[in-house]
C-alpha cells in the first residue's frame, strides 16, 4: 500500500498531533506500506527526516500561497509515486484540496483523522467553510481520537463511517521503574511526594487548579512537590499564583526537557495530574490526552479532569480518577488519597500498564490504521 500523508504539524514540532502522526507512519511503515509525508519545512527538520523509515517531502510555507503549495506538491507527488490513498493527518481546509481533487479526477481515497479542536480553529474565513464541508463530505472514512471527536465529527454533518483511532504510547520507551537518581537530585525530590504536569502551560491544562487543589493538600501532606514540565503562555501567571499561594516550597517549573528525559520524569513521581477543561464555548478542549498513556505505562497513577475525550484516556477507578476540572476541592482529595493510599496508587497503576500494553501500544494503534486504510481501498474498488 502507496500512502501519502499530508499534515502540517509533524516533528520536529513537539505537539500531541505531531507525535501521533510520528509514530503512526512508522508503524505503517513496519506493516509494509511506503509512506511518504507531505508537510512545511520547520527549523531542525533535516536532521529529524533523515532518522525516519518513511521519506517527507518538506515546502516552504508562503503567506499568500498558503493552499496553492501544499495542493501543487499533493498532485504532483501522486503523479510521480502513483498512491493507493492519502491519509489527512488532522482535519484542514484548502489546504487538503489536493485530496478532495485527486478523488474527484483519479478515484484516489482519501482518510482524515480528526484530534478535536481542529474541526473548529481550521475554518476561519467564509472561504474555508464550504470547502471544508466538500473535504468532509467526499472522504470514505473519518478517524477521531476518541468518541467525543467522532461525536464532533457527525455534527459537522458528516454522514460517512466514522471510526475511532486512540493514540498510543511506546512501552518499551515508557515502562515502569526507570532509573532516575539524577532527577532526584537535580530537582530534590529525595522523601518527597511527588506529583507531576507535562503539558504546554495554556489555559485549558488546568495548572491552576492543581495549584489551587495543593495549597490545601500541603496542610496534610507537606513534603509535596509539584513539578510543572514545559513551557508556554501561562507561565507568568502560573508563577505569580505560586507566590500568591506560597507555594514556592512546593513546585518547581522545569522548562522544557528532551523527549528521552520524560520517561524518567515519569517513574519519578507518585501521580501524575492533568485536569484539562473546556474553554472557548466548547471549541477548545482536550481530545484524548497522550500524557496519560505514558504516565500509565510508567505504571503510574493519574488524575484527569472530566471533559473532552479524557474519559477515553483514563478509566475512572481501574487507570486513574477523574474529577471535576472546576472544583479544586475534588482535586485535592484525589490527591490527597492516592497518596495515602499507597495500595490503591499502585493497582491503578498497574492497571494502566496493562492496558497500554493490551490496547494502546503504537504497534496496535499502526494495526488498526492499517486495517482501516486497507478497507477502505478495497470498497473504492
Amino acid at each position: 500500500m502507496r500512502i501519502l500523508c499530508v499534515t502540517q504539524e509533524f516533528p520536529p514540532l513537539s505537539g500531541g498531533i505531531s507525535v501521533f502522526l510520528h509514530n503512526l507512519c512508522t508503524q505503517l511503515c513496519y506493516q509494509g506500506c511506503n509512506v511518504d509525508v507531505l508537510t512545511p519545512v520547520r527549523e531542525g527538520c533535516t536532521e529529524s527526516d533523515d532518522a525516519q523509515p518513511y521519506r517527507v517531502y518538506r515546502y516552504k510555507e508562503l503567506r499568500f500561497l498558503s493552499s496553492v503549495i501544499p495542493f501543487y506538491y499533493t498532485l504532483s507527488k501522486y503523479f510521480k509515486k502513483n498512491y493507493d490513498i492519502v491519509f489527512i493527518g488532522h482535519f484542514m481546509t484548502t489546504t487538503a484540496l489536493g485530496a478532495l481533487f485527486l478523488k474527484k479526477l483519479r478515484g484516489i481515497p482519501y482518510v482524515i483523522l480528526s484530534h478535536g479542536n481542529d474541526l473548529h480553529y481550521s475554518i476561519s474565513n467564509r472561504i474555508d467553510k464550504p470547502v471544508a464541508n466538500q473535504i468532509i463530505q467526499n472522504a470514505p472514512l473519518m478517524l477521531g481520537n476518541s468518541h467525543v471527536t467522532a461525536e464532533r465529527i457527525r455534527q459537522k454533518g458528516y454522514k460517512g463511517s466514522v471510526k475511532i483511532l486512540h493514540p498510543g504510547v511506546n512501552i518499551n520507551k515508557f515502562r515502569p521503574n526507570i532509573e532516575n537518581t539524577d532527577i532526584h537530585r537535580r530537582y530534590n525530590l529525595n522523601g518527597k511526594k511527588v506529583i507531576l504536569t507535562v503539558s504546554r502551560l495554556v489555559a485549558r491544562k488546568g495548572h491552576d487548579r492543581v495549584l489551587y487543589a495543593l495549597s490545601k493538600v500541603v496542610k496534610k501532606i507537606p513534603n509535596i512537590i509539584y513539578l510543572i514540565v514545559g513551557t508556554g503562555e501561562e507561565e507568568s501567571r502560573l508563577r505569580n499564583l505560586v507566590n500568591e499561594l506560597t507555594l514556592e516550597q512546593h513546585v518547581v517549573f522545569t522548562g522544557s526537557v528532551r523527549q528521552d528525559a520524560l520517561p524518567a520524569l515519569y517513574c519519578a513521581c507518585d501521580i501524575f495530574i492533568m485536569p484539562s477543561y473546556v474553554r472557548a464555548g466548547g471549541h477548545d478542549y482536550e481530545g484524548f490526552g497522550i500524557v496519560f498513556n505514558e504516565a500509565n505505562a510508567c505504571g503510574k497513577p493519574v488524575i484527569a479532569g472530566r471533559s473532552g475525550g479524557i474519559e477515553d484516556a483514563v478509566v475512572d477507578g481501574v487507570t486513574g480518577l477523574l474529577v471535576n476540572p472546576e472544583n479544586t476541592e475534588e482535586i485535592s482529595q484525589a490527591i490527597s488519597r492516592l497518596l495515602i493510599d499507597r495500595e490503591f496508587a499502585q493497582k491503578l497503576g498497574e492497571n494502566g500498564r496493562k492496558r497500554t500494553e493490551s490496547e494502546l501500544s503504537w504497534e496496535k494503534v499502526g494495526q488498526r490504521l492499517d486495517q482501516y486504510l486497507h478497507n477502505v481501498i478495497e470498497n473504492m474498488r
